[in-house]
């Protein structure tokens, strides 16, 4: 969060509540040559007092910028901008102001920073940046460190450009994806439909993919206007190493298309990476509820990763054949 020494004017947030308010009123009385403190506050008050009942407690490092300060933030806004990956590191160190060092690639911080940072304090920036933890002290030989991640934009391809899709891109552009529209038609898929977007792409299913890359941090979500175009696509997107396949349609919707897909070659493994139904299940009806339960699953994956127990098919595709061998018989 930063603290205007100006008007108390304040961009982010910290959490809120009375705790804010306070390291607001410490950063306001902070001058630009002090030097840095770091403030701890515990939480295990009764609710009698104001310091909460939450148990636990936190540490928050205040310190001032000014002028000299802006090429740091110039290279943060411009790498925030571009939807890059990247670590903020500020090396604490008693009594003095924190050494900031911003790195965009960090598989080789040591060459990167000119310090030799112990293994375990490697490993867990490197940790931290793959899995866009939001902020971490650790410490290891000699060093205590505070690290900033700077998390990427990841791509999300929403193939059709319905209702639904309106929602889905509004949603999600909210929550620091970058929106990717596709579909044939272009009375639907256009800028006026989807503010939103990024990116706005007209062709046919067919060859859509040509048009789009993909890889191992890609979103693609299949809600077009009919059965068929989703085969389509999900016969695509299954050739690709996206992050995230999903599908609209019934549980029966998804066997047909997947059966399909095996009959022409696909492997169950390969199938089994396509959640659908999609989306988590919150008893969703309207256009707007449905895509809120998409874009949920959506940051289910990101922040959790894959969980098959609880996400996606509810089953594998092999048991829901066996399933359906049985009824027949």
């Amino acid at each position: 969060m930063l603290v205007s020494a100006q008007n108390s004017e304040t961009i982010g947030t910290i959490g809120g509540g009375l705790t804010e308010a306070q390291i607001i009123e410490m950063a306001k009385s902070i001058r630009p040559e002090a030097k840095s403190q770091v403030f701890r506050f515990d939480f295990g008050g009764t609710g009698e007092n104001e310091r909460g009942i939450c148990g636990g407690s936190a540490e928050f490092l205040v310190e001032p910028f000014d002028k000299k300060s802006l090429p740091l933030f110039e290279k943060l806004s411009t790498a925030i901008t571009k939807g890059e990956k990247g670590a903020l590191i500020s090396i604490i160190s008693s009594g003095k102001s924190p050494q900031k060092i911003f790195l965009k690639n960090t598989n080789r911080i040591d060459a990167a920073t000119g310090i030799n940072f112990s293994q375990a304090v490697i490993s867990s920036i490197k940790e931290m940046v793959a899995k866009e933890q939001p902020a971490k002290k650790v410490s290891g030989q000699g060093f205590e460190v505070f690290v900033e991640t700077i998390a990427g934009q990841p791509p999300l391809i929403i193939f059709g450009a319905g209702h639904l899709s309106c929602h889905i891109s509004r949603y999600a552009k909210s929550l620091h994806f970058t929106v990717t529209v596709c579909d044939d038609r272009e009375q639907y898929a256009n800028k006026e439909r989807f503010p939103d977007a990024d990116y706005i792409i007209v062709e046919d299913f067919e060859r859509a993919f040509n048009k789009i890359r993909i890889d191992s941090d890609t979103y693609i979500v299949i809600v077009t206007r009919g059965h068929k175009y989703d085969q389509t696509i999900l016969e695509q997107a299954l050739g690709t190493n996206a992050k995230y396949i999903g599908m609209i349609g019934s549980k029966q919707k998804t066997l047909t298309i997947l059966k399909r897909l095996n009959e022409k070659g696909i492997p169950d493994q390969t199938l089994n990476r396509v959640y659908s139904p999609v989306g988590i299940s919150i008893g969703a009806v309207t256009p707007e509820e449905i895509a809120l339960s998409i874009v949920s699953e959506l940051v289910k994956i990101r922040r959790l990763g894959h969980r098959p127990k609880t996400g996606h098919m509810k089953m594998s595709f092999s048991k829901i054949l066996n399933e359906e061998d049985e009824q027949n018989l």
